[in-house]
């Protein structure tokens, strides 16, 4: 039998590494295991993401010489959801940084050259002749610490516009 207020055999008792019991919190008559740091007085309670949108449709001028930031987040945590850049050219990469480690950095022609143009079915993809570069991944992502979004021209200047959608705990 179980060793909580419910005395039928289907209940279970967890223990941590230390050998302490998993403590319990009563809601709405449910017994839930009290792992989640936001039980608090035996109630839930959700923490919100609060969302943000960087937009930027005048531009940012970028050259060969050196990466440009669109968005510098740190000592944060939250989730992207989606970048956008639109620019005059193709001659540019994309630069992600997830926590202090490049998630990925991509050159325009090589999102093209993998067939990656126009494909809308998959997370990363290129538009327009690959002027336009969208990043929507299925799932967010989470970054616990910092994030970082940095453009960088390939060849001649090249001026983009973007759009980052993220969020982050309060």
């Amino acid at each position: 039998m179980a060793d909580n207020p419910i005395t039928d055999d289907n209940n279970v008792v967890l223990y941590d590494d230390l050998g302490n019991k998993v403590a319990v919190n009563l809601l709405s008559g449910v017994y839930r295991l009290a792992v989640d740091s936001f039980i608090t007085g035996g109630a839930f309670q959700l923490q919100p993401f609060v969302p943000y949108t960087v937009f930027d449709s005048t531009g940012v001028n970028v050259t060969s010489g050196a990466w440009v930031t669109l968005l510098s987040l740190t000592t944060q945590q939250g989730k992207l959801d989606f970048i956008a850049c639109v620019a005059g050219g193709s001659g540019y990469r994309v630069r992600m940084t997830v926590d202090a480690i490049v998630a990925f950095n991509i050159a325009m022609s090589d999102l093209g050259s993998i067939g990656l143009s126009n494909a809308t079915n998959v997370p990363i993809w290129v538009e327009t002749a690959g002027k336009n570069f969208r990043y929507h991944p299925k799932t967010e992502v989470d970054f616990t610490d910092s994030l970082l979004i940095e453009v960088q021209a390939t060849g001649s200047d090249v001026t983009i516009s973007s759009l980052i959608n993220y969020r982050e705990l309060p």
